[in-house]
């Protein structure tokens, strides 16, 4: 995508990176609402980690899901981020402000994998993907405004 920035623009990449994204989300959001558990005896509220599952054709359209949110990222958010930050700073600071975001970016990588239980927890699986559904509509409104 780095390659193509100049000649496709960097609104157009992130519009269709968001989408991409904007489409993933959304399906494997859906998707986590069909979970079912393993032991038909047991609610879903009840049932133990191990025995929740999903029906075969949402698992198949979690994995598609997946592929697609981290295609869309690779053609939006993940390069052209940090190509914008390369061209922000003055050079007096780039290098010392390039540390700080590449701090700021893996700190907050870190900081979302440790809350990600912790979220499915409060939010249900499907809850949190609705809700990062959400940023990206507001990411996608964003660039569509600016």
């Amino acid at each position: 995508t780095v390659w193509r920035v100049d000649q496709y623009g960097r609104r157009l990449l992130l519009f269709i990176g968001i989408s991409m994204m904007v489409v993933a989300l959304a399906l494997i959001g859906t998707a986590f609402i069909f979970r079912i558990c393993m032991d038909p005896d047991v609610s879903m509220e009840s049932c133990p980690a191990s025995d929740v599952s999903l029906p075969r054709g949402w698992a198949v359209a979690t994995v598609v899901g997946l592929m697609v949110y981290v295609s869309g990222y690779q053609v939006g958010f993940g390069p052209i981020s940090w190509l914008m930050i390369s061209e922000v700073f003055p050079l007096r600071v780039r290098g010392a402000a390039l540390s700080l975001a590449a701090i700021v970016n893996f700190g907050s990588n870190i900081v979302m994998t440790l809350l990600q239980e912790v979220l499915q927890n409060a939010f249900t699986p499907a809850g949190v993907f609705f809700g990062y559904l959400a940023l990206s509509l507001v990411s996608l409104a964003f660039v569509k405004a600016v």
